[in-house]
């Protein structure tokens, strides 16, 4: 007999239409002002977009476009001397969304399903988690501000080891991601304000997506809070 199980998938809800139009809105209107339009920072962020809100929902899909999300960023990234998060988009990033699909699919809430089970951290994991991203956050200043071409070494290196640590996290499927990404969505903003007003090519576009992040990071950390009560 045949297979006839149906995958679960998510319904977009009007705040993912939100997200998404909303996104698109501000990066057609920002390309008109500038006169100029970045096809790249444009399917990045979309990719991106559709990244963080399977995401939030738990499903396992945000791995997909956040594969080609994080290719397209890092390649962007050295375009705007953020060598730090260049490297890490494809070096570390990009692999740990096919480890996050396998870690995903054995947390499934059923075989069927592309929905995960999510989980809070005890106290002694996110005592480790604070004093890792420290740490991190400590070696890579060191070493980005001796890297040619590196305009941004602090706040580089501060989004370098908060993001590290969160993608680690998120692959283990605990809620308290959600707060790192708050973090690195702030620093994130700062690092392209920054780039924005120094005139580098895809700025705009991606301060424009990183506050959207920030908004559905907000949005994430009540989404897997009902997960986690399944």
């Amino acid at each position: 007999m045949g297979d006839n199980r149906k995958i679960e998938m998510p319904k977009f809800t009007w705040w993912d239409w939100f997200l998404i139009l909303g996104f698109i809105s501000a990066s057609l209107a920002v390309s008109i002002l500038k006169g100029e339009f970045s096809t790249l920072s444009f399917i990045a962020g979309t990719c991106s977009i559709l990244c963080v809100i399977f995401g939030a929902k738990g499903n396992m899909l945000n791995f997909l476009f956040g594969l080609v999300g994080s290719i397209i960023l890092g390649y962007i990234m050295f375009g705007t001397g953020v060598v730090g998060m260049a490297v890490f988009y494809l070096l570390y990033n990009a692999p740990m969304q096919i480890v996050g699909w396998f870690k995903w699919k054995q947390r499934r809430l059923s075989p069927d399903s592309v929905v995960i089970k999510t989980r809070w951290m005890s106290w002694g994991q996110r005592i480790l988690m604070i004093i890792s991203t420290l740490l991190l956050g400590t070696v890579m200043y060191f070493v980005l501000k001796e890297v040619p071409h590196e305009d941004q070494p602090l706040s580089d290196a501060a989004a370098v080891a908060v993001a590290a640590v969160t993608q680690f996290v998120l692959v283990f499927a605990f809620i308290e991601q959600w707060f790192l990404w708050i973090v690195l969505d702030i620093v994130m903003s700062i690092v392209w304000i920054v780039a924005w007003q120094a005139g580098k090519p895809h700025a705009a576009i991606q301060l424009i997506l990183q506050l959207f992040y920030l908004i559905n990071a907000f949005r994430g950390v009540y989404l897997w809070s009902k997960l986690e009560k399944k």
